[in-house]
């Protein structure tokens, strides 16, 4: 599977299966990054024109058109039955393809409204001299072992503080390298057991699910399913037996929370701020739930549960010490995550060895990872 434009062959001649949302943003990343590469034609039997030059042809037309030199990339987020067709006629060279596609074109032309005006992004270790917090900062600088993620955390501390530009240098000069949010470093090989704290439309899960064996199980957290209640993905999900979906949050203790719905927020989150659309949700914590359900290991848990997350690894410390599962969570919901989260981490967990990722132009979509020594 691919999930850089990076690890795409530049010799080969692109064959792009599927037109939707992510062929067409496929499509965009391929015009700006790899503007002399060969596109053929896409696969797609529900369209018959491009807002581009490029042919569209039905799956029927592809054995006539297929050469030795041509990589079929499968966009398509529910592509079984496609892998399926494309595995019977052994001819055909084809990966799935799964990127850090943005929301919609609006994002997509800030982002290239950036690209066109990129400068050269200079990274640079920070002192942090400046900031009240400055003893913490240091110290998570310290628990990075690679320089290339102390220098992104201190370009992402500073755009706290300074505003975005430097994170949107970074961003446009290094996204054909940028791997897939939530799935940078990890080894999938090792992980039967997960749980997805922050389930949103689906999209996650199914990308787990493929990575997964076919024994694994994933428990979906989410308390608000406004957005998975509306996904296209939801039926699918449903019929997977591996896996479940929860209505809770998760949290340090076992209780209700009141959390903020506003129409302003991309999803519910816990705050601090008085709503007049707010909800009150049943949380539970994940070493009570893995007590309960008397699962006997985790083997990887992600987190962007919109400002839980620090609480809720408190509630999971039990958990983590025994199973030393891999993580990935989302530190950029508030700005002290960047140095509770990192440290309380480091401070409980011994032998881990901590990477990051940043998966947008602005200063949000941050991804601690944080993989166990053994499994590296």
């Amino acid at each position: 599977m691919i999930f850089s434009l990076n690890d795409i062959p530049k010799n080969k001649r692109l064959i792009i299966y599927g037109y939707g949302h992510a062929g067409q943003m496929l499509l965009k990343f391929l015009s700006i990054y790899r503007p002399n590469q060969t596109i053929k034609c896409i696969v797609d039997d529900n369209y018959k024109n491009s807002d581009n030059d490029l042919k569209i042809i039905t799956f029927e037309d592809l054995n006539d058109i297929y050469s030795q030199n041509d990589l079929i990339l499968v966009t398509l987020l529910l592509s079984d039955k496609i892998e399926y067709r494309l595995r019977e006629n052994t001819k055909f060279n084809y990966s799935l393809i799964r990127l850090n596609y943005f929301h919609d074109d609006i994002e997509f032309l800030k982002f290239k409204k950036f690209y066109n005006n990129k400068r050269k992004y200079i990274s640079k270790l920070h002192s942090f001299d400046e900031y009240k917090e400055k003893d913490k900062l240091k110290r998570v600088l310290s628990i990075f072992t690679n320089e290339v993620d102390k220098e992104l955390y201190s370009t992402i501390v500073s755009c706290w503080h300074e505003g975005d530009e430097l994170i949107q240098d970074y961003f446009v000069n290094n996204f054909e390298k940028i791997g897939r949010h939530y799935l940078e470093y990890l080894d999938f090989s090792k992980i039967k057991n997960v749980i997805e704290g922050g389930v949103a439309d689906g999209i996650n899960s199914i990308e787990f699910l493929s990575l997964l064996s076919k024994d694994c199980k994933i428990f979906g957290f989410d308390p608000i399913f406004n957005e998975y209640n509306e996904s296209k993905h939801k039926k699918y999900l449903e019929e997977n037996n591996n896996f479940e979906v929860i209505l809770k949050g998760l949290w340090d203790v076992d209780t209700n929370l009141e959390i903020n719905i506003s129409d302003s927020l991309p999803l519910a989150s816990v705050s601090e701020v008085k709503s007049i659309l707010s909800k009150t949700i049943e949380v539970t914590s994940i070493d009570n739930f893995m007590n309960v359900r008397k699962i006997d290991k985790l083997d990887f848990l992600k987190l962007d549960i919109e400002g839980a997350e620090y609480n809720c690894l408190k509630g999971a410390i039990n958990t983590l010490k025994k199973d030393r599962p891999q993580l990935s969570i989302s530190i950029y919901h508030k700005y002290e995550h960047l140095y509770e989260i990192p440290l309380f981490l480091y401070d409980n967990l011994a032998n881990y060895t901590f990477r990051l990722g940043q998966y947008h132009y602005e200063h949000g979509e941050t991804v601690l990872y944080a993989i166990p020594n053994e499994l590296i």
